[in-house]
């Protein structure tokens, strides 16, 4: 039942309460009245029991919809995650490594975040990467990978 079933039922059981209360109205004998008053008190209470109806109906239709957006970015972080695999660097650094090109790293601590942070080279300090997110440092490259820098004596 939708929200549109429940307000024609509220109103049809209002248009009968309505009549009931003409009836009551009008000179009726006093047999009938007591009758009357009992069929609008059940009236009501169903007129009552419709209108939380449709409120809790209300509030599953928006749970519903959160549900589904919530699925929906569940669905899109997977599918970017799956681009990364876990791994050990030359460095001993835990990071993320892109699967695909251009080759690169992600913060393992902003990726629990559903968030994807590219390493940068920190030229300051060899051989380490930066995360562009948190700023977390990570030692990438092994010292025995590291271009030493030559010096000229002249």
């Amino acid at each position: 039942m939708d929200a549109i079933s429940l307000a024609g039922a509220y109103q049809g059981l209002k248009a009968a309460k309505d009549i009931l209360t003409t009836l009551f109205d009008t000179k009726v004998d006093a047999e009938a009245k007591p009758k009357i008053l009992e069929a609008q008190g059940k009236l009501g209470e169903v007129q009552d029991a419709l209108f939380v109806l449709r409120e809790r109906l209300s509030e599953l239709q928006q749970e519903r919809d959160d549900l589904k957006a919530n699925l929906v970015t569940a669905e899109v972080w997977q599918t970017q995650a799956d681009q990364y695999e876990l791994t050990t660097t030359p460095g001993t650094a835990v990071v993320y490594k892109y699967k695909g090109q251009p080759d690169h790293f992600a913060c393992p601590s902003c990726f629990n975040k559903r968030e994807v942070h590219i390493l940068q080279d920190n030229k300051m300090t060899a051989g380490t990467y930066r995360c562009t997110g948190c700023g977390a440092n990570y030692p990438v490259k092994s010292p025995t990978h590291l271009n030493p820098v030559a010096v000229h004596w002249g």
